[in-house]
């Protein structure tokens, strides 16, 4: 377990953590240089504790909004104004150099993005007053408020999605396993809420959301979009209509997990799906039995954890999928974010009034009882703790 501190680095809402590999922690920070902002590419290795600036560069427009992506050999880094247009900045992760400057153009306005790899960008937008009749006839004729494309950065190119999956915003998920690169795609129904409420008011409802969860290659997937495919060939690994429910929940290095509930018999399981071979199989039941406290499920990189709050305002902690903890803390500390080691607890506590939100992470070791506290916030990653 490490602690790295950049709350003293990432001061304001342009300033972006970017991700971690290894022992190294990326993120992109805005500063002044001769009355000029300036956005640096930083490198901060934590074992070491050396950081060092791997791009400079100077900006020339105030009103950008930045996105980045962290892959296995490049950081990719997309800044738009919520127009029409974004531009694309692909560096090395290891030296820095620029390998790649492409300024991508799409119809409507800028929604959100999702890059698949260093290369392919899907750009979602909506209508804009330039587009607003070509959105009328597309809306018309989809049902959908926002369009979807996909841009290359390699061809330069950027192609109209037709899968109306995508256009009505699935979730899309990237991954290695068998050699390859694979995509899961979730839809959903709604809520687990929502879906419940259906479920008891089956009779009346006409509409039949349901979840689906679809997995290819990402290869195949962007092939298909190339070429215009109305709907997109998928595997479906789940699905789930008005009595039931199923969510992607986190993946390891080994599996994809899912959480499925089915409403009539009120049983929740955990599914297990290997990343390489596509093997489902049931890996934990998260039915709570009539005797039983209640108790809430939480989980993390292929960790899950059975948490119970008790009278004295302990919470028990008990791991029960790849993880034996059996620990417990106070309730005042917060939620729990992470558990490293079965032994150190990540928790964060948010505290709001009208005014003003302070968020407090405290870092637990449970077999020596020492509690550190820090003011801010924090997300783990690969057994590191990043406060900022």
């Amino acid at each position: 377990m490490n602690i790295a501190d950049l709350r003293q680095t990432l001061k304001t809402c342009n300033d972006r953590f970017i991700g971690i590999r290894g022992e190294h922690i990326y993120y992109a920070v805005e500063r002044a240089m001769d009355g000029q902002p300036h956005l640096l590419l930083m490198d901060c290795n934590w074992a070491e504790r050396q950081t060092r600036t791997l791009a400079d560069y100077c900006i020339n427009r105030q009103d950008y909004v930045l996105h980045c992506f962290l892959f296995a050999e490049n950081i990719l880094l997309i800044m738009e104004n919520g127009g029409s247009e974004a531009w694309l900045l692909k560096l090395s992760r290891y030296s820095g150099e620029q390998q790649s400057l492409r300024q991508a153009r799409f119809a409507g306005s800028f929604v959100k993005c999702s890059a698949l790899d260093a290369d392919h960008v899907i750009f979602y937008s909506r209508a804009s007053r330039m587009d607003a009749s070509l959105f009328r006839e597309y809306s018309r004729r989809t049902g959908y408020m926002q369009a979807a494309c996909l841009y290359d950065m390699k061809q330069d190119c950027c192609w109209s999605i037709q899968d109306a999956r995508i256009c009505a915003g699935a979730e899309l998920l990237t991954f290695s396993g068998g050699g390859e690169q694979k995509l899961l795609l979730t839809q959903t129904g709604g809520t687990e809420a929502e879906k419940r409420r259906d479920y008891r008011n089956r009779r009346f409802v006409r509409s039949r959301q349901e979840d689906s969860i679809s997995v290819c290659s990402l290869a195949e997937f962007i092939a298909e979009i190339e070429q215009e495919t109305s709907r997109i060939p998928m595997q479906q690994l789940f699905r789930a209509g008005i009595s039931g429910m199923v969510r992607y929940v986190c993946m390891d290095s080994e599996s994809l997990y899912f959480r499925a509930l089915d409403f009539p018999s009120n049983e929740q399981h955990v599914f297990a799906v290997s990343r390489h071979t596509g093997a489902v199989r049931d890996a934990a039941a998260l039915t709570l039995q009539p005797e039983e406290p209640d108790a809430r499920f939480t989980a993390e990189h292929g960790r899950f954890f059975r948490l119970t709050e008790r009278a004295d305002g302990q919470i028990d902690v008990q791991g029960f999928l790849n993880s034996t903890a059996q620990i417990s803390y106070d309730a005042e500390f917060g939620e729990m974010v992470s558990c490293l080691d079965d032994r150190y607890l990540v928790l964060r506590d948010i505290l709001k009034d009208d005014t003003d939100t302070l968020i407090f992470s405290s870092v637990c070791d449970t077999k020596t009882g020492q509690v550190r506290q820090f003011e801010g916030n924090c997300a783990v990653q690969e057994n590191v703790i990043l406060l900022y």
